[in-house]
């Protein structure tokens, strides 16, 4: 169901970069958004973790200091070296519990504002109340599957619904990384040339009316997210360069 979830519904990564007014802002959003989860960690922690929280944190203000995205990335680079195998794994696992509470209250506020329009209010309203428990659920994996699955009681009206509701942003989203992408190869020295084609034509055709809602979706986050991951990487810091 997080398809269907407006930060979740494909706002990834280089879509988000393509509207970030500043050439650096973006980076820093993201920064922060790291902060704010490490904090909530921290104030969640029994004092086990409490130094290497800390230092974590500095770490990443201090990239939020810094001047350019270079420096910046140099420096989130960097934090792995910095602290132990077994803090990496706690703070990636603290990060994902993180990242679930704040998809379901993202789904909540989607919901919420569905209601508005005045259509399957009782569907909207039973899809509320189980996120609204889901909050309260101790266990992330259960939380998890939760929001996975809340699809699965819907009605064929209501799934087609909230796909059209979601079909103008999603066409918009495809039409931005055409235009990227179409950009990019106009530059000198474009690296991966051949990848960059390939991914503009994936989404050219994901824009045709004939395409379902699912398969734009699904090209959208295949051409914004290759499994060559140093042209991850190069599309990434481009967005950046080119705002």
């Amino acid at each position: 169901m997080a398809k269907l979830i407006p930060t979740c519904m494909l706002l990834l990564a280089l879509v988000q970069w393509a509207y970030a007014g500043n050439p650096d802002e973006a980076l820093n959003n993201h920064i922060r958004e790291q902060i704010q989860g490490f904090e909530t960690i921290l104030a969640k922690d029994d004092g086990s973790h409490k130094v290497d929280l800390e230092k974590l944190i500095k770490l990443y203000e201090s990239a939020l200091r810094q001047d350019n995205y270079d420096e910046k990335q140099a420096i989130i680079k960097g934090v792995p070296q910095q602290f132990s195998s077994e803090f990496e794994a706690f703070i990636q696992l603290k990060l994902q519990e993180y990242q679930v509470n704040e998809d379901i209250v993202a789904a909540v506020e989607f919901y919420k504002t569905l209601l508005k329009k005045n259509e399957y209010k009782d569907e909207i309203e039973k899809t509320l109340a189980t996120l609204e428990a889901l909050q309260k659920e101790p266990e992330v994996e259960k939380r998890k599957a939760g929001l996975s699955n809340l699809d699965k009681s819907f009605s064929p009206e209501f799934l087609n619904f909230l796909k059209q509701d979601a079909l103008p942003k999603l066409n918009h989203d495809i039409q931005s990384a055409v235009d990227f992408f179409d950009n990019l190869l106009k530059e000198a020295n474009v690296q991966f040339v051949d990848d960059i084609k390939a991914l503009k034509a994936q989404a050219e055709h994901a824009l045709g009316a004939d395409v379902s809602i699912d398969d734009k979706q699904k090209a959208l986050n295949e051409v914004t997210n290759p499994p060559n991951q140093e042209l991850t990487q190069y599309l990434q810091k481009k967005f950046i360069e080119n705002q």
